[in-house]
């Protein structure tokens, strides 16, 4: 009886083991891209494929390759993100004639008031529905609003946690048209 009782702790131990690791490690790679963008290693961005935020159609990051994206994550609950949408909305109609794309990922939201929201703010571009925000944990996201912006490569350039500013946008976009 005492053996059993001994292989059973020793199975519990070994147990507890492994969900602590697979814990660790599930945690590392959530913020594995994002911390390689603040370290400035260019790495390629998460490929995402949502359903578009009017329901009808899907937003994929793989149907702008060639084209520099600026991806923002967002929630109409997101006081900063009311605070910055007005600006995006600018950026994005002033960045379009140069060709740079512009995808708005709606994450942790009711869909209902994430379209309120986007219309609320005149959010012309590309707005994609991330419910669970799956999408936004594979990028490391981790508050609202965050923003990254991507190069024609498909590599992220710069990650904005926060609010972003006019000028800090104009020069990560440029950056990624240098890269």
């Amino acid at each position: 009886m005492k053996r059993l009782l001994q292989a059973i702790g020793i199975t519990a131990m070994l147990g507890l083991v492994v969900v602590l690791v697979v814990a660790v490690e599930n945690s590392r790679s959530k913020d594995a891209f994002v911390k390689s963008v603040a370290a400035g290693r260019l790495p390629a961005a998460p490929a995402f494929d949502l359903p578009a935020l009017s329901g009808s159609d899907r937003v994929r990051l793989a149907d702008h390759k060639g084209k520099i994206v600026v991806v923002n994550f967002w929630a109409s609950w997101c006081d900063p993100c009311k605070d910055e949408a007005p600006l995006l909305a600018t950026m994005a109609a002033e960045q379009e004639k140069a060709g740079v794309v512009f995808i708005g990922i709606d994450a942790n939201d009711i869909v209902d008031d994430a379209r309120a929201f986007s219309k609320q703010f005149g959010l012309d571009y590309a707005q994609a529905h991330d419910g669970e925000g799956k999408e936004k944990d594979r990028f490391g996201v981790t508050g609202f609003p965050e923003t990254f912006v991507i190069d024609r490569e498909g590599r992220a350039v710069e990650w904005f946690p926060g609010q972003i500013d006019a000028d800090g946008l104009r020069a990560a976009i440029a950056k990624a048209d240098q890269a």
